[in-house]
């Protein structure tokens, strides 16, 4: 079955076609044109991005801290280190038992964090240094004593000290030299005030 269908052809006009005669001159001038646009837009609606580390106020929580610890509460004293969690309360893991602890980042955007406790529970030393597997001990001057014990995990590393009845823990992503001197650099919050 046929079907009449009127086709037409093109016939030349004699009008020059205006977008035939654009050049990729024009092109690139277009694409200034829309760039400097863009870029005045940014310009004017870029901010700069804050400091994502939120700090906190340690200080009441560790005047409460070492009115109520039956322990003498410690806290680093390396300078540049940026407080940015802080509690005194007990956990699960704790059996009930009061816990400090105050977590930085350090001038190298590390964490350091130190913790305390009357508690010696298996499942609190576990929870505190990450399921850290103990590495062996290690002699470090501090105002808690000089026994200390290294412990390693997947994240992070941690000396824990049990002495008189406490046991205090310095855990950190950092080197082991900046955990280290953490634990060195510990000083009584009682002497701070």
């Amino acid at each position: 079955m046929a079907h009449d269908v009127l086709v037409s052809e093109s016939t030349p006009t004699g009008k020059s076609n205006a977008r035939m005669k654009q050049t990729v001159g024009d092109m690139v001038r277009s694409m200034a044109v829309v760039l400097a646009v863009v870029a005045a837009i940014l310009l004017v609606t870029w901010r700069p991005q804050p400091d994502p580390v939120r700090e906190v106020n340690v200080d009441q929580l560790l005047v409460v801290a070492v009115a109520q610890a039956d322990f003498d509460v410690v806290v680093p004293g390396i300078p540049g280190l940026r407080p940015t969690s802080v509690r005194w309360q007990p956990t699960a893991e704790s059996k009930d038992e009061m816990v400090w602890q105050v977590g930085y980042v350090t001038e190298t955007d590390e964490f350091l964090q130190v913790t305390q406790s009357r508690s010696d529970s298996s499942k609190f030393l576990l929870v505190e240094t990450v399921r850290g597997v103990p590495l062996g001990s290690v002699a470090i001057d501090s105002v808690v004593g000089e026994d200390w014990t290294e412990y390693r995990s997947d994240t992070s590393t941690a000396f824990v000290s049990m002495n008189n009845g406490t046991t205090t823990i310095v855990r950190g992503t950092g080197s082991r030299e900046v955990i280290l001197s953490g634990v060195e650099s510990l000083v009584l919050a009682a002497s701070l005030q």
